[in-house]
């Protein structure tokens, strides 16, 4: 889900803005920068940034205040890592914005909800995953695939719902009936998506995925 700029209290506009900008500098300043000089990276880059951004135009919505789409940002962080995947992210956000389909007042809470939520718990479960199962390629397909995105998105939308709420610009009556009802039809649409495109990457294009690794997954297993 992404937010009009008029159901965003100014305050919280500023906020957000803020540490979406906060959280871009820190990524910047620690993403591998060696990886912008691996041939071909920057056409994935870019590439995936453009996926993503097409999948937001794809958009259904509860006039004038949701608008529902497909993330994909489970994907973007396991191919290119959080730094680059939160790059991207801003990349697709800043590209719907021009495109009339998001404001610029909103982009700071936009990108905290639909990016740097769902890139923060797919990484730490990824880590968590690396750490304490055993390393296998249908676990890392089922749980940092499947079941991260579903998380994912079921996090950065109860986070906007909760916004909602707190703020005052929906009531708990009309959140229950018009936005409710569609979790759990976007959990398993998000879950699918990003798990079959993360199962074609690592099967065809094992290179374009930073987290997975022949040796550690499928040689020898």
């Amino acid at each position: 889900m992404d937010f009009p700029a008029h159901i965003v209290p100014e305050l919280l506009r500023w906020l957000t803005t803020a540490l979406a900008a906060l959280w871009l500098v820190i990524a910047t300043r620690r993403m591998p920068r060696e990886r912008l000089t691996e041939s071909g990276f920057i056409h994935v880059l870019f590439g995936a940034s453009i996926g993503v951004l097409l999948l937001w135009s794809l958009r259904a919505g509860v006039p004038p205040v949701f608008n529902f789409h497909l993330l994909g940002v489970t994907v973007l962080t396991l191919m290119l890592g959080w730094h680059f995947a939160s790059l991207a992210v801003a990349l697709a956000l800043l590209g719907i914005t021009l495109n009339g389909q998001a404001e610029w007042a909103s982009f700071g809470i936009n990108f905290l909800v639909m990016g740097a939520i769902p890139i923060a718990l797919t990484w730490r479960l990824l880590q968590l995953v690396q750490r304490r199962l055993p390393h296998n390629f249908f676990i890392y397909v089922y749980i940092n695939g499947f079941l991260a995105a579903g998380l994912s998105i079921l996090a950065a939308t109860g986070v906007g719902v909760g916004l909602l709420w707190l703020t005052g610009a929906r009531t708990n009556a009309w959140l229950e009936y018009q936005y409710l009802p569609f979790f759990p039809l976007m959990v398993f649409a998000e879950a699918l998506l990003n798990g079959m495109v993360m199962t074609l990457l690592v099967a065809l294009r094992p290179a374009w995925v930073c987290s997975f690794d022949d040796e550690l997954y499928i040689n020898g297993k």
